[in-house]
């Protein structure tokens, strides 16, 4: 479904997958980050990710800081018992080799936040493969320009580009820009408006085609696909006025905690 530099961080470390006919043993941590604008279908796309790892590992993953009630009421029912919400700020408490969903990252993971989230992130890039056996996190940003630099220095790293505003794109750092336009490029190539049916993998300098789970499809359920598609509605006011100045979100404590602090024990 992915192309190598993605599976060989989505599958847990020493799993097997094949490259040209021959098979190699997958690394299993490190980044894939993902660049799309608003309504880019950056998060629709980490899920079919998350969905290949739940599917065809044993790795737990985790939607930093998500709302309970998406971990209740929205995501399908064979990622129950999977799936967790733990804060990325708790990663040291994880003792298993998870795939983190870090979700908006421009917003809650700003270059400019030298206290907050985007050091932490920074902090931890370069320790990832120590935590838990090994860990990867998806993460997504609208603009990578908006990011620490520092937490794409220190691991491994795919990059997936899907549509991003030519308005927004004048914006991108020298050294990310010319990877971001190219993949406009190819998307162009192949597809038009938003390009939501690909992606381009910028280390394996490939157009990948995009296939969605009915979970996913508005048609067919559109209350789960809203909680999965715009999560971050969901948090109370509270809890967004929180993000919004910088502070921890604070997740209480649920059945789904439960049962990963009983399993990590």
């Amino acid at each position: 479904m992915f192309p190598p530099s993605i599976t060989n961080l989505l599958l847990q470390e020493g799993q097997r997958f094949q490259i040209n006919n021959n098979f190699v043993e997958a690394l299993g941590t490190g980044i894939v980050c993902c660049v799309a604008s608003a309504r880019g279908g950056k998060t629709s796309l980490a899920y079919v990710m998350l969905d290949y790892v739940i599917r065809y590992t044993k790795r737990p993953v985790i939607l930093d800081s998500f709302p309970q009630k998406v971990i209740d009421e929205g995501v399908p029912e064979h990622w129950k018992g999977r799936v967790f919400n733990t804060p990325f700020s708790q990663i040291a408490t994880v003792n298993e080799p998870a795939v983190w969903l870090v979700d908006d990252s421009g917003t809650h993971y700003n270059s400019r936040d030298s206290m907050g989230g985007g050091k932490l992130l920074a902090r931890t890039a370069g320790i990832l493969s120590h935590f838990g056996g090994g860990m990867t996190v998806i993460f997504t940003t609208q603009l990578l320009s908006g990011v620490d630099v520092s937490f794409f220095r220190y691991t491994n790293m795919a990059t997936i580009i899907r549509y991003v505003d030519s308005d927004v794109l004048k914006h991108e750092r020298n050294e990310w820009k010319e990877l971001v336009q190219e993949g406009q490029y190819q998307l162009n190539r192949v597809s038009s408006g938003r390009c939501l049916d690909y992606f381009w993998s910028g280390k394996d300098r490939q157009l990948v085609r995009v296939h969605f789970p009915d979970w996913l499809n508005k048609k067919v359920d559109p209350i789960k696909a809203d909680l999965m598609s715009r999560p971050m509605r969901y948090h109370t006011v509270e809890d967004k006025e929180r993000m919004i100045k910088g502070g921890s979100k604070v997740v209480k404590k649920s059945k789904t905690d439960k049962n990963k602090e009983n399993m990590t024990e």
